[in-house]
């Protein structure tokens, strides 16, 4: 029985809305190539295991770490960091 992901679960080459590629805006030694190929070899086959097939179609877990690890790596503060000054 596989979990029905969302239809294009992952897409690290994704294209706008108007023609052309968003990637095709950044130079060829842009990190963010570097991480797509590294995200492309994860594997989450165990996390996959335990979703179930109940409710919305979920994001492939793929996605979810990439945009994580992405994210972690631009952003030297915390996120508490982020919220304490967003509240002064």
């Amino acid at each position: 029985m596989t979990i029905p992901f969302k239809s294009r679960p992952v897409e690290f080459h994704q294209y706008q809305l108007f023609p052309g590629n968003v990637f095709d805006l950044l130079p060829e030694d842009h990190e963010c190539f570097l991480y797509g190929e590294l995200f492309e070899q994860l594997d989450t086959a165990s996390v996959e295991q335990t979703y179930s097939r109940k409710g919305q179609h979920a994001y492939h877990p793929k996605l979810m770490v990439s945009i994580l690890i992405y994210a972690y790596s631009r952003v030297n503060m915390s996120f508490r960091h982020l919220i304490e000054h967003s509240e002064r």
